[in-house]
């Protein structure tokens, strides 16, 4: 058996990181291809040194200034590099542009056999989430990766329930399996520390609020994202808490352009480790966020988390009430901020219980010792 791994945003090399590193321990062959679609150090190489990922057997230098140049190089370099590999499995986690080229790239090599036993199996990490918005890249994205795939391995029942509904149980294996999120909380949680940035900034544990933005329909728009920071800023005098927002490069280029006069409930620093990050997001009152996966980790840490976005594909924590759903309105925010303020959440369990990649190896190694057809 020998599985090629294709991958590169820092989502994708922290949820594979957990698999990578049991794949090792078990000497299973396996590969990576980054398509260098994070190609900051800060945003992608940082990741794998810490969660000690090996160094991509092959790395593509895919532009990025539109989708069309880079699916273009991607897509026909992965597929390059199938036709000289002929891996068994092709692996993909999430819904970025990489693993829709990961997943695209196999499913164009497999259409040059009719025996199935030659063709590879391609895996869906993290499958059947849905936003139902069709505006936003990543819900085309997932959508055409689970058609695609072979194999889907689905954090809740609820995101099964949306593979049903889509019909696409037919001929594909559907594994509930949790979310390998849930084993990087477990694993690194007892290893932070507290370090110097609260004490330097005079700030105190449960005493500021976590910002993350990084979606073009966040950030690309200079007069909303400044309209946000302002709301920030309003909201920061009200409730007589700071916010500390690490800058995405992404929204930083939009930053640059904006003049504001001097915040003083906001702090703007520069994106972090991870486990700096997950020791600010663990002490943090509240948690605003457009992030997909951020939703996912205060679920499981008890921490409040508010969604900058007018949909999510992680409903599920809307159900169990450790997310509000508010857009970007002062309004609908300034509410969800209070009614948080002063609530305990519970860590949640519906994400994954830390065993999550154990339970993927294993699946595989069963699928592939039955033969099992796709």
């Amino acid at each position: 058996m020998k599985i090629c791994i294709v991958l590169s945003t820092r989502p994708e090399i922290i949820k594979l990181a957990p698999i990578i590193k049991i794949l090792k321990q078990n000497k299973i062959k396996f590969f990576l291809i980054n398509t260098n679609q994070h190609y900051i150090n800060i945003m992608s190489n940082v990741f794998f040194e810490y969660f000690k990922v090996p160094k991509p057997k092959y790395n593509i230098k895919a532009p990025n200034k539109t989708y069309g140049s880079f699916f273009s190089k991607t897509i026909k370099d992965i597929e390059g590099i199938l036709v000289k590999e002929k891996p068994n499995y092709l692996m993909v986690q999430g819904d970025t542009n990489t693993a829709f080229a990961g997943c695209f790239a196999s499913s164009i090599y497999n259409r040059k056999f009719f025996d199935n036993k030659k063709k590879i199996r391609i895996i869906h990490v993290e499958a059947g989430l849905r936003s139902f918005d069709e505006r936003m890249p990543e819900e085309i994205n997932r959508r055409l990766i689970d058609q695609l795939s072979n194999i889907l391995f689905v954090p809740t029942n609820f995101d099964i329930k949306n593979l049903y509904k889509e019909r696409l149980s037919v001929n594909k294996s559907i594994y509930k399996v949790g979310n390998t999120i849930s084993d990087v909380i477990k694993n690194n949680l007892p290893l932070i520390k507290k370090n110097k940035f609260l004490e330097n900034n005079n700030l105190k544990i449960k005493d500021y609020f976590l910002v993350t933005l990084h979606r073009p329909e966040s950030v690309d728009n200079p007069k909303k994202l400044k309209e946000l920071i302002l709301s920030f800023e309003k909201m920061g005098y009200k409730f007589k808490t700071k916010f500390i927002f690490p800058v995405h490069p992404r929204t930083k280029k939009i930053l640059k352009k904006l003049k504001f006069k001097k915040l003083k409930f906001i702090i703007f620093i520069k994106p972090l480790e991870f486990l700096d990050f997950l020791f600010l997001m663990k002490n943090s009152k509240i948690v605003l966020t457009d992030s997909g996966g951020i939703q996912e980790e205060t679920s499981l840490i008890g921490v409040p988390c508010i969604t900058l976005r007018t949909t999510t594909e992680r409903q599920i924590s809307l159900k169990e009430k450790t997310n509000i759903l508010t857009g970007y309105s002062y309004p609908k925010i300034n509410k969800a901020i209070g009614y948080f303020f002063n609530k305990e959440i519970k860590p949640s369990k519906t994400f994954g219980d830390g065993n999550v990649a154990k339970r993927i190896i294993k699946l595989i190694n069963e699928i592939d010792k039955n033969s099992i057809k796709f």
